[in-house]
Formats: C-alpha cells, sequence, structure tokens
C-alpha cells in the first residue's frame, strides 16, 4: 500500500512537471514570436534578393533599428489591412514581407511550436488620459457596457479626472488625496497622466475584477484624446461614443470586417450616409473616431496546442487570450517595447 503510495504520488508529480514544462516552452516561443513581429514592423525590402544575412541592430535603449529582418517563408502578401486571412512564415526561408497591424493573423514557428501572431493599433482603445469633462460620458457609457454598475461607473470616471488633475477640489463621484490618505495603506492622487493601464488600479472604485474587465480596451498609448480607429476596435468601446446605438455598431463593423479597413475620409462619410447618419449628426460623432493608423502596436501570440485565441470578433466584445502580449512604439530610430505581458 505504501508503495502504491508512492507509485501515485510519482506519476502525479511527473505529469506536473510535464505540463509545467511544455508550458514554459509555450511562454518562450510566444515571447520568440513578439520579438519576431516587432522586428518585421520595421521596414523590409520584399524585392532584395541579396540572401546575405544582415544582423539586426538593437541600439543601448533598448531600440529596435530599421534593418535587414530575419528571413520568412514564402507567403501570400497581405494587401493592406483589407487582408482577412493568415498569413504562415517559417523562420530559414527566402522571402521577406512587412508585417503590418491590422485584421488578420500571422503564423510563424518558433523551433517546433507554431505561433499566431496578431498586430493591433493601440488607438481602437480608449486612452484614459483623454478623458475630461467633456467626454466623460463616453467612459461612463464604455464601463456600463462592460457590465459595471452605472454608481460604480461614475465614481471610477470622477476619480479618474481627479486623478489627472492638478487642483485638490474632489468632483461629486471623485477622490482626492483625503480619500486616499485614509486607506489603510496611504498614498496621494497623482495629479498628473496616467503612465501604465495598471496604474489604474490605484483610482478610486477599480477593482482587480472590474480592471480585469476593461484592460484589454483602454490604453494610455498615443494621442491624449478619446479618438477610435474604427478598423480595429470592438462593439464595446464603439458603441459608447454618443449617437451610435448597437445596432448601428453592429453595422459599422460588420462592414469593416467584410469589406476591409475604411481607407479614406470619404469612404467614412457614405459608410455614416449608407447607415443614416448624416449632417450635424455625423458631425458630432466624427471627434470621436478615426481612421488612422496608430504608432503604438500591441503584438499578441499565442502557441498553437498550449493556448487558445479566442478571435476578436468584429461582431463582439471579447478580448483574445494570449500568451505573450508587447505593446510597442514607433520611433525616429525603429520600435521601442513600453510594455510586456506577462512581463
Amino acid at each position: 500500500m505504501v508503495a502504491l503510495g508512492f507509485s501515485k504520488d510519482t506519476k502525479v508529480s511527473v505529469l506536473l512537471k510535464s505540463i509545467s514544462t511544455e508550458r514554459m516552452k509555450g511562454l518562450y516561443a510566444a515571447r520568440g514570436a513578439s520579438l519576431y513581429a516587432l522586428v518585421k514592423l520595421t521596414d523590409v525590402d520584399s524585392e532584395s534578393t541579396d540572401d546575405t544575412p544582415t544582423e539586426q541592430q538593437t541600439t543601448e535603449d533598448g531600440l529596435i533599428a530599421p534593418g535587414e529582418s530575419p528571413t520568412s517563408g514564402t507567403a501570400p502578401t497581405p494587401g493592406g489591412d483589407n487582408y482577412q486571412g493568415d498569413v504562415s512564415e517559417v523562420i530559414g526561408s527566402d522571402q521577406d514581407i512587412k508585417w503590418i497591424p491590422g485584421n488578420h493573423s500571422y503564423s510563424v514557428q518558433i523551433g517546433n511550436i507554431d505561433c499566431d501572431v496578431y498586430l493591433t493599433n493601440e488607438n481602437g482603445k480608449i486612452n484614459i488620459n483623454g478623458v475630461d469633462e467633456k467626454n466623460r460620458e463616453i467612459f461612463v457609457t464604455f464601463l456600463t457596457n462592460k457590465d459595471i454598475d452605472i454608481l460604480d461607473a461614475d465614481v471610477i470616471t470622477d476619480s479618474i479626472l481627479d486623478w489627472i488633475d492638478t487642483d485638490d477640489l474632489s468632483h461629486i463621484n471623485g477622490a482626492e488625496d483625503g480619500y486616499y490618505g485614509s486607506l489603510p495603506e496611504p498614498y496621494k492622487s497623482k495629479d498628473d497622466l496616467f503612465s501604465s493601464i495598471e496604474e489604474m488600479t490605484l483610482v478610486r472604485g477599480v477593482t482587480p475584477k472590474i480592471f480585469g474587465k476593461i484592460r484589454d480596451e483602454i490604453t494610455v498609448y498615443g494621442d491624449k484624446r478619446i479618438n477610435i480607429n474604427i478598423n480595429n476596435t470592438t462593439k464595446d468601446v464603439l458603441s459608447s461614443i454618443p449617437g451610435l446605438s448597437e445596432d448601428l455598431v453592429d453595422e459599422l463593423l460588420l462592414h469593416v470586417e467584410e469589406n476591409g479597413s475604411i481607407e479614406t475620409g470619404e469612404e467614412l462619410r457614405q459608410l455614416f450616409w449608407d447607415i443614416g447618419i448624416i449632417g450635424d449628426s455625423f458631425e458630432k460623432i466624427r471627434p470621436f473616431i478615426t481612421i488612422d493608423k496608430s504608432d503604438f502596436v500591441t503584438i499578441s501570440a499565442v502557441t498553437s496546442g498550449l493556448g487558445r485565441m479566442q478571435e476578436q470578433s468584429n461582431k463582439s466584445s471579447e478580448h483574445r487570450v494570449y500568451d505573450y502580449k508587447l505593446v510597442v512604439g514607433k520611433t525616429d530610430k525603429g520600435y521601442k517595447i513600453y510594455a510586456a505581458y506577462p512581463e
């Protein structure tokens, strides 16, 4: 009986160790795929016939400098953001293509592990540094779209305003130093812009559960205003804009899903005209939407068989489940990594 007990415990320990090892392999493969995608964001001469490998230059400040990227597999080149399929690559083949953000995925093999990689513009999210008195209702609506109680939504939104502003006056439902100083572990209101989305967990009313609901649809990168990329967003974000009902948002996102990204202002205006939003109604919505690409990109990688990627359909508000994620920003030297998950 003792021997059988030890045997069972040993089998369980070996199984757990095996699962842990596979998860670790998957994590590092996804990390490698994310870093490979970072390189592929840089300018690549797809017409070059020079097979001589060139080392990618990395500067001391952590920037990936423009240059020749690792060679990639023979794969169809996506036709801009309108491309909706998958692109497969195998490191070591002889064709280079530049990866671009859009509603499609790229595939790459790291070692013997297949990875899917998604590149999305950060301006498809709500920039919490852009919340102000004039547009606060957008954020309140966004929170209620995430099944957060309206009273909690008001507290969180007013507390964001107090966190950002430089005065000591609290909004009706907000919080300043007096509130934060009375907590078991006291601290002060920042009175400045958010440096990271994780900083939201310090704001009054933002519980871990609430932060988990909104973290994938908020950002601190890019323009300090609420200006949503209609080509790269979710239903919960877009329907928070006044004048856009859920039915209208469904029509807009379905159009993007079926026809590809909207490329021009005239095309955007025509799309809104077709769904009945014209004149002043369109002009009230226009300041909060954009078709411009962001200088900040989220790279999300998942390993096939070890993780599960939920396609971020334009018709739903489900988030992608990733094994590794990077937030990168364009600079005059290339791209810089601003955040990595898990760290």
